[in-house]
């Protein structure tokens, strides 16, 4: 049975933190044990529209294809921030008889659900003994999913820490990716980012855990055989 879980996403940044936060959540939440492989859908289709667009034409594309019974994934994940309701209608109505699809909104960016594992990500960082007062991620108030801006706080931290040779600006792959094989792949604080985002990721988590759980099923069925 297939462990390949397609995703899609408006833009690289997703497609280098969902793959490692899958994992955990397959491994932590539903006891999957076989490896899973995540790819991004969108290059199958000659699709060169980057953001929300982009994610409505491919899943609409995706459905097309179904249709044929060419891709063997378990399921899909579909990711986009809460700006973005027209897509998220249009594909809701797409997926309308469909089981297979999970559709989350990271409510402002999926940056939001890095931050909200604030232990990864000071010791990423190389501020484990906290950042500066000074810093927005030091506001004793602080809750990610509330922040307005994760990409900055993002960016304030590398500016801060001597650990980068770059900030993370308006979006870093590699910082992106650093973070995600070696802190997230190795054990993601999937409570602390339940608590830090309620609104986003726990139903996230909750629907991705259940696909999983469901392939798990399946795949024991085809076993028994």
């Amino acid at each position: 049975m297939s462990t390949k879980i397609g995703i899609i996403a408006e833009g690289p940044i997703d497609h280098c933190l969902l793959p490692a936060l899958l994992e955990q959540i397959a491994r932590r939440r539903a006891d999957y044990s076989w490896p899973v492989s995540a790819d991004d859908v969108t290059q199958r289709f000659c699709i060169r529209k980057r953001g929300f667009g982009g994610v409505l034409a491919s899943v609409r594309r995706l459905v097309e294809v179904l249709e044929t019974g060419e891709f063997d994934h378990a399921f899909f994940v579909i990711v986009l921030d809460r700006r973005t309701e027209a897509a998220q209608s249009a594909i809701k109505n797409m997926l309308a008889n469909r089981d297979r699809f999970v559709l989350g909104i990271a409510i402002e960016e999926i940056e939001a659900w890095w931050l909200g594992d604030r232990e990864n990500t000071l010791a990423w960082s190389g501020l484990k003994n906290g950042p500066p007062h000074d810093c927005r991620y030091a506001q004793r108030d602080y809750r990610s999913e509330r922040d307005k801006d994760p990409k900055r706080t993002l960016d304030e931290l590398t500016r801060i820490s001597d650990r980068f040779d770059r900030y993370y600006g308006e979006g870093n792959v590699d910082l992106a990716h650093d973070f995600a094989e070696n802190f997230w792949r190795r054990s993601a604080r999937l409570d602390d980012i339940r608590g830090q985002c309620p609104q986003g990721y726990r139903p996230f988590e909750k629907a991705v855990t259940q696909q999983f759980r469901s392939a798990k099923r399946r795949s024991h069925e085809h076993f028994k055989r």
